[in-house]
């Protein structure tokens, strides 16, 4: 196992617990260190951050917790009266930009990309402030990792946030492993990545172009062919999730209402209560919980009106040829972080309606968690386009039907790009995704390339079958994955500093799980010291 490094886990919100746990193995043999990365979470203690932060805080020895506490605060100081260090933003521009622009990385947090998604109760910032915000953040995250000089950084699955954008950037330039975990799109199966999923990393794709000519896949082209045999094909891990959601009740609503209240006024109490730092409601990078609570009721009622038979919005699918684009969750890291240059999904719809063959349609499918969240007006100007249709969400309960019947599935990052691969239908993506290292997927780099990508498919006779290049794929998940159900780590983690505890199964699955983990971190050590050695013969 993982012996005698010095390591840095990545800690923010619920999902931090399970680090937590995973650290206390790793402290065994090694020196850990815990980074809390989300501001919110370490200002005033809260019901919430309470069995976070503050846990932390009080069962870690303090000089192993690290957090962005100190420049929070010196934010909301100067926030009206910001000087910007143009010389010292040009020095991280040219240091720190291998991935993604300052720009771009400004976007991967919700706080400071508000002009460009509907999230009404976040405060704007201006630009300066998202500027000063970077600066902070990338001068504490360059003395954090100067100070303790960590062998690696380990995190989980959640790419989100400006400041793992930035350790990102630091980390790549510094040689430092920084391995978070992406979802495979394949049963629970998750693997390693290294570039915060903004690039395909090159471990993958050569195991995978070495695994296309490996005859020994008769395994995986079985469970292609089962896969293919399933009556539904919806992913167990979204299962009792808002994604597999596909129906509302009046008293259904009236009962998120009820939680959603309840909820605003323990944290309207709390922020009354604990507000040190007078943050109040108006306060840049912060949510106004006023704003926030009404915001909901109105996405409470508007997902009630856009299920019931008075939609005026979405209609039934025809019998017609059709190219299927269900639209993701916005803002998250799926879009912002892994396809910034296509967050704004109205030009995509635009660009694709202008491209399409004459006789195409353009089925488009609302996400079940932007249910209720997406405006009116986003709806209203996709009807005014002739040549594309707003299906109902819920006329179909699986993902199967809508893919089998169209002629092809064009998607940004999502995962039904995966699951129509695995159905032997063409597939166009826009972003950095796992998936895209299959051989069938088609990458479209710019709007530009989807006419011809539009025509290849039209010409396209259908007898080349893609189950050996799905079967690949599969065969080299399974090489450096683990499957895990990071839902059930988090409630386990989370159980366990409960007063009640964990029962004998529970324990046990947890501490399965947990050792599942340093197999995966030593697993994905491997495969970057590989990927690192193999980089320095061929230079």
């Amino acid at each position: 196992m993982i012996h005698n490094k010095t390591i840095l886990l990545i800690c923010k919100e619920r999902r931090s617990l399970a680090m937590f746990h995973l650290g206390k193995e790793l402290e065994k043999n090694n020196k850990v260190h815990y980074f809390f990365v989300h501001y919110t979470e370490v200002l005033n203690r809260n019901n919430y951050n309470k069995e976070t932060f503050f846990y932390f805080k009080d069962k870690i020895k303090n000089e192993n917790i690290h957090d962005v506490k100190d420049i929070n605060v010196e934010f909301l100081k100067n926030r009206k009266n910001i000087k910007i260090d143009f010389n010292r933003l040009k020095e991280i521009e040219k240091k720190y930009t291998y991935f993604a622009g300052l720009n771009k990385q400004i976007l991967s947090s919700q706080a400071t990309s508000t002009p460009y998604h509907d999230r009404f109760y976040f405060n704007p910032t201006t630009y300066d402030q998202n500027l000063y915000w970077l600066l902070l953040n990338y001068n504490k995250t360059e003395s954090l990792l100067e100070k303790i000089k960590p062998d690696c950084i380990f995190g989980l699955d959640d790419n989100g946030e400006i400041q793992k954008t930035i350790i990102n950037e630091i980390a790549n330039y510094k040689k430092i492993p920084f391995i978070l975990i992406e979802h495979s799109r394949y049963k629970s199966i998750h693997v390693p990545i290294f570039s915060l999923g903004r690039n395909l990393d090159k471990y993958f794709v050569d195991a995978y172009n070495k695994n296309k000519n490996d005859n020994d896949c008769k395994k995986y082209i079985e469970d292609v062919q089962n896969y293919r045999a399933q009556s539904n094909i919806m992913p167990e891990i979204y299962k009792n999730q808002i994604t597999s959601s596909y129906d509302v009740s009046f008293w259904e609503t009236i009962k998120v209402i009820l939680e959603k209240t309840y909820i605003f006024f323990k944290a309207l109490f709390d922020l009354i209560k604990n507000d040190k730092y007078g943050i109040g409601l108006n306060t840049p990078l912060y949510s106004n919980l006023l704003k926030r609570i009404l915001i909901w009721y109105m996405y409470s009622f508007k997902k009630f009106y856009l299920y019931s038979r008075f939609n005026k919005y979405f209609s039934k699918p025809s019998d017609e040829k059709y190219l299927y684009m269900p639209l993701h969750k916005i803002p998250e890291s799926s879009t912002y972080v892994a396809a910034p240059m296509y967050i704004n999904e109205m030009n995509l719809i635009e660009a694709i309606s202008k491209s399409m063959p004459i006789s195409w349609k353009l089925y488009v499918k609302e996400h079940q968690s932007m249910i209720g969240e997406r405006s009116f007006e986003f709806y209203k100007k996709i009807k005014k386009l002739h040549n594309v249709k707003l299906v109902k969400s819920n006329f179909y309960k699986d993902p199967k039907p809508w893919i089998e019947k169209s002629l092809c599935v064009i998607t940004i990052t999502g995962t039904t790009g995966f699951e129509a691969s695995m159905l032997n239908k063409p597939v166009i993506v826009l972003g950095n995704i796992l998936y895209r290292a299959i051989s069938s997927v088609k990458v479209a780099k710019n709007f530009n390339e989807l006419e011809a990508l539009f025509k290849e498919i039209e010409n396209n006779d259908g007898s080349y079958d893609n189950i050996r290049d799905c079967a690949t794929y599969l065969k080299t998940i399974n090489e450096f994955g683990i499957s895990i159900d990071l839902n059930y780590l988090m409630l386990l983690s989370w159980k366990k500093i409960q007063p009640q505890s964990l029962d004998g199964v529970e324990e046990k699955d947890l501490n399965s799980m947990l050792k599942n983990l340093m197999i995966f971190y030593e697993k994905a050590l491997v495969a970057y010291n590989n990927t690192e050695n193999k980089n320095k013969r061929e230079i």
